[in-house]
């Protein structure tokens, strides 16, 4: 039976891994298409794709609660929040992970920073088009109200950038082992992450009383959208600032180990200083006959030298 949950997952790995990031897309483009006031068909576009997509978590939970796989707990899991899928752990170790180009791997510290590393330059890019995007929200306010299809391009820029945000913090977290202790550090991701979504949720739930109601139109939804979506573009601009802070670890170390050498010299120094007080201490409360003796006999040492 080992072998078939083995071959699974060797089948399954790239088509899942790929399959998981178009659904993270398309979620992401229904997330911020929600709330434009009035989507055009690229949100229908987003909700057909997800309803594609979704049955393959499903397929493959059913497959590894038929085979008795070790982590078929996991599947579903993926099956609630999918894009949790994309970094899965292997069913019979957990302790490697898909990644294109890599294939499996192993899950060491090596690799860690190897992931680390390869995320750290293009998502400084990505982050530094929240500037320019905000810019143009702002500065044609108007024309983007009044047109839907730019609506939806602005719609569909900031949720690239979510994804990308997203996607590095799903991958991060896959391959960490102090998960509670990587979303302390980095809890502006996580913000930039859930804000839409509970702006997303909680629009929801209003439209659909109001649909109860047969009411059309809110201001408390657009209120309630509005003031979420400013505090997520506050978050975004905290993750631009805070990804230009730490872009280079590299020299951060290297300052910090010049510091540390300079630090280590000035211990030694008052450890030096310390040891030759003691010296002196423990000579000025010897008698003073054993003093003549020490002194007498370092004079003899001296003559026999």
């Amino acid at each position: 039976m080992n072998q078939y949950i083995k071959k699974v997952d060797q089948l399954a790995a790239a088509p899942m891994f790929f399959g998981t990031v178009l659904f993270l897309v398309f979620f992401a483009g229904t997330l911020h298409l929600f709330n434009v006031e009035s989507p055009g068909i690229a949100l229908d576009i987003c909700n057909w794709c997800l309803f594609l997509i979704y049955p393959l978590f499903i397929i493959e939970a059913v497959i590894h609660i038929a085979l008795g796989s070790p982590r078929w707990k996991f599947n579903l899991l993926y099956c609630l929040i999918p894009p949790l899928r994309i970094c899965a752990r292997d069913q019979m170790t957990g302790r490697a992970i898909w990644f294109p180009i890599l294939a499996w791997q192993e899950v060491t510290p090596e690799f860690r920073e190897r992931i680390r590393k390869s995320f750290s330059v293009p998502l400084l890019l990505i982050a530094l088009l929240v500037l320019p995007l905000f810019a143009v929200e702002l500065y044609w306010q108007k024309q983007i109200e009044s047109s839907a299809m730019l609506a939806d391009l602005t719609a569909i820029a900031t949720g690239f950038i979510w994804f990308a945000f997203t996607l590095e913090f799903i991958v991060m977290i896959s391959i960490e082992e102090k998960r509670l202790e990587y979303c302390r550090k980095h809890w502006i991701d996580l913000a930039v992450i859930c804000l839409p979504m509970i702006a997303f949720m909680r629009a929801l739930r209003i439209t659909g009383l109001l649909r109860l109601q047969q009411l059309t139109k809110s201001a408390r939804v657009f209120r309630l959208k509005s003031l979420i979506m400013k505090l997520y573009r506050a978050m975004l601009v905290l993750e631009v600032v805070n990804r230009l802070i730490h872009r280079n670890p590299e020299k951060s170390i290297a300052r910090l180990e010049v510091l540390l050498a300079e630090k280590e010299k000035e211990v030694e120094e008052i450890k030096k200083g310390i040891s030759a007080l003691s010296e002196r201490i423990a000579m000025n409360t010897l008698p003073h006959s054993e003093i003549s003796e020490q002194q007498g006999t370092q004079r003899e040492n001296r003559r026999a030298a």
